[in-house]
């Protein structure tokens, strides 16, 4: 885990999880209304860089935290699980 970068850019992230840069960057908006709202810090989003974990845990649970009752139901973000499943995920 160590050798693991905490941070991508969006195009990065874009490649490294297989999904397109207007996905990803309508995910970093919605990590940004998460920042609001408390669930993330304000380090999830440093200049142009997001943070991995924050990055995984949003796009496992973005459907449930825009839904005001299944909201409740998501946990707490936990990014040492997030980074262990990243790392699961690369072996």
């Amino acid at each position: 885990m160590d050798k693991l970068a905490r941070y991508m850019t969006k195009a990065n992230l874009s490649r490294c999880f297989g999904v397109s840069l207007p996905t990803v960057s309508r995910r970093v908006k919605g990590i940004e209304e998460e920042i609001k709202r408390g669930r993330y810090t304000r380090y999830a989003i440093a200049d142009n860089l997001i943070c991995i974990p924050v990055f995984l845990d949003y796009a496992k649970y973005q459907k449930r935290l825009n839904d005001k009752n299944l909201r409740r139901t998501v946990p707490d973000f936990d990014d040492h699980a997030a980074m262990e499943y990243l790392v699961e995920v690369r072996e």
